[in-house]
């Protein structure tokens, strides 16, 4: 009996493209969702511009904290030093039972007095405050 030769069989793989541009899509999607990304710790503040009627002063009770841009207080029109400015809304607070206040910035006063201003508030023991801003036109 006579063997034959057998002929080599011809092995080829191929790789369809179109399931390596899927898998390249999942990984894709996968790292885009699992990637932090970089955060910026700079944010641009625009003051803002409020729509709601302007309040006006119609009582005694209302006072109005005031911070220009050089970064000078003043209470109901009165200049005052940080530094006594606790100290007169406490007597204000005591002496008025209803008494409101109010913060009004201009646009170029420094970030740095507002919250100056704030923690002299805070420590008063005044919780609840309004702050100015310019009507919307």
């Amino acid at each position: 009996m006579r063997r034959r030769k057998r002929s080599a069989i011809d092995f080829r793989l191929e790789i369809a493209p179109v399931n390596l541009i899927d898998l390249l899509l999942v990984m894709l999607i996968f790292f885009v969702t699992t990637t932090t990304f970089l955060q910026l710790r700079i944010i641009e503040l625009g003051l803002p511009k409020s729509d709601a009627a302007a309040l006006k002063k119609s009582d005694k009770s209302m006072h109005v904290i005031s911070i220009d841009a050089a970064c000078k207080l003043y209470l109901d029109t009165k200049p005052v030093e940080i530094s006594q400015l606790g100290v007169q809304l406490n007597t204000i607070k005591t002496e008025e039972k209803k008494a409101r206040f109010q913060v009004a910035a201009e646009a170029e006063s420094p970030h740095r007095c507002f919250v100056d201003a704030l923690a002299v508030i805070q420590k008063a023991g005044i919780t609840d405050i309004g702050i100015l801003t310019e009507p919307q036109i």
